[in-house]
């Protein structure tokens, strides 16, 4: 029971009924055909998905696999090898983890989502309001032993660790005073079974399983906010899934622990399908034109790979496939996969997605929200996004980057999200291609004018932003699209650039050296 506020207005405590069974049926007249105007109802591909009866291979089997594992290895341990360098940072980071003063013990349960975020799923400090008052609260909620600090972003130290481990099991080679393979596997072990163990629960101690029960700050439920839950839970357990992967594959967990992990994870595939699809049917999204581009924005992104890596985790073919194609009726899903595809990278021939309207005649007027009344094919759905000088390219290349993950999640399935093309043509590489011209004529970190894109279509769209995130997109892209020049003439400069982002262990090793 919480306050519960609609539309601005207080209506007291209420329990609200999910309203699974209306999602299915709704779904095909909502997304049949893109908002953008052109039309999505093409000839369906086919696809190499896992059977349902398949049995689930080895771990690990989600991000990476063992073979994958040994590749990176050989390359780490050729001295002075761009791979080399990225492990020694790794490293580092690993040792930081078990040296710092932090109560990796602690986690939360209760119905503040941003709680969640700051602690399971992000490792940025919370960046509303003083830094030290917020740390001190979240400390609070999380009940930290005095003298020591709360977790910030524990699903993704507890990711790193299990990587770190996994490859030095598999044979990387590290320098005298290194962290042991075993050092990092308990700790990663030790996070990932408190929150499977005492996280994310209601009062009663079950787990939470839908977004009806998350509150902001002030214990209030209010729609539009709480449609925020399964980005930020997604947040963090692709990084779990990730880590419980790796730890099985080095037979750091038993049977128990084991069993204890995959019912967390299952829990959290219902709680992130069943939040992602509230978002999705919500009225004052879905019923609102101006607000059609939230549906298809980094949102579902986050969403749809977390069911996913679940699925892969979980060796439930069923599930995945569900969350590829939404056809399952007994699992229903409002945005699959292939749906969302097909809105999330513009294509040959289309029209912008109807969003809110703009407030002034260019990108330098109109705050929070912007777009040109054109697309160019591989421009990306939340290219509207116009808070700060950050967001144009922050968002955009960020669902970039995670199409890249995706491309690596689901190729364990017998899927290859390279080669696919959407309903107008669009692909993971015809993105990559699009933004890589800012990266040439522009510069990375650079910004945006009319003299310096013009050689980018529809570059009216990103005047006055700053071309951020770019280089980890080219240095995947470069890895995954060898033959690509126009992203391989920017791999140099990119790696030199790409800084801390080629560290996160989804993308761990998808360079080349």
């Amino acid at each position: 029971m919480k306050n519960f506020i609609y539309q601005g207005v207080l209506l007291g405590c209420l329990f609200v009924t999910p309203l699974e069974s209306s999602y299915a049926q709704t779904f095909d007249a909502t997304v049949g055909t893109n908002p953008g105007g052109a039309e999505a109802n093409a000839v369906e591909q086919q696809t190499a998905l896992p059977a349902t009866d398949t049995k689930p291979e080895e771990h690990p089997r989600v991000f990476v696999t063992a073979s994958e594992l040994r590749d990176m290895v050989a390359r780490i341990n050729v001295p002075g090898s761009f791979s080399a360098q990225i492990f020694s940072k790794l490293t580092d980071q690993v040792k930081a983890h078990l040296a710092a003063n932090v109560d990796w013990d602690a986690v939360y349960s209760g119905c503040d989502v941003e709680k969640y975020l700051y602690s399971f799923s992000y490792e940025k400090p919370n960046g509303h309001g003083d830094p030290a008052s917020a740390a001190a609260q979240l400390g609070a909620a999380l009940h930290v032993k005095p003298g020591l600090l709360p977790p910030s972003g524990a699903a993704i130290a507890a990711s790193r660790l299990a990587l770190y481990a996994a490859l030095v099991r598999s044979g990387a080679k590290t320098p005298a005073g290194a962290p042991t393979a075993d050092q990092a596997a308990t700790l990663a072990k030790r996070i990932l079974l408190d929150w499977a163990s005492r996280g994310l629960r209601d009062q009663k101690g079950n787990y939470l399983n839908r977004a009806e029960q998350f509150c902001d700050d002030q214990d209030h439920f209010i729609p539009l906010t709480q449609s925020t839950v399964a980005l930020q839970i997604s947040r963090g357990v692709v990084y779990s899934a990730h880590a419980q992967d790796l730890l099985q594959s080095i037979g750091a967990v038993d049977a128990g622990e084991t069993s204890k992990l995959n019912e967390f994870h299952e829990a959290m595939f219902d709680l992130v399908r069943e939040a992602s699809n509230f978002r999705f049917m919500l009225p004052e999204v879905a019923k609102n034109p101006h607000r059609t581009c939230e549906r298809f924005s980094n949102h579902a992104a986050a969403g749809l790979m977390g069911m996913l890596s679940i699925a892969r985790l979980l060796g439930d073919n069923r599930q995945f496939n569900a969350v590829f194609h939404g056809k399952d009726p007994t699992i229903p899903v409002a945005l699959s996969w292939t749906a969302y595809f097909d809105h999330a990278i513009y294509g040959e021939n289309d029209r912008p997605i109807a969003c809110y309207k703009n407030s002034g005649p260019d990108r330098l007027s109109s705050h929070g929200s912007f777009q040109t009344s054109v697309v160019a094919p591989g421009e990306i759905e939340d290219r509207y996004r116009n808070a700060n000088p950050a967001q144009g390219f922050g968002y955009t290349l960020g669902v970039l980057a995670d199409f890249y993950a995706m491309t690596d999640l689901m190729k364990k399935a017998g899927f290859n999200v390279l080669s696919y093309r959407g309903s107008h043509g669009q692909s993971v590489e015809m993105a990559t291609d699009y933004y890589a011209c800012y990266g040439k004529y522009v510069g990375f970190k650079k910004p945006v004018t009319a003299d310096n894109a013009r050689a980018c279509p529809d570059y009216q769209q990103y005047i006055g932003q700053i071309v951020n995130g770019l280089e980890t997109d080219i240095v995947m892209g470069a890895y995954h699209f060898p033959q690509d020049a126009a992203i391989t003439e920017l791999e140099a400069t990119a790696k030199k650039g790409a800084g801390a982002n080629l560290l996160d262990p989804l993308r761990f090793g998808r360079w080349r050296d």
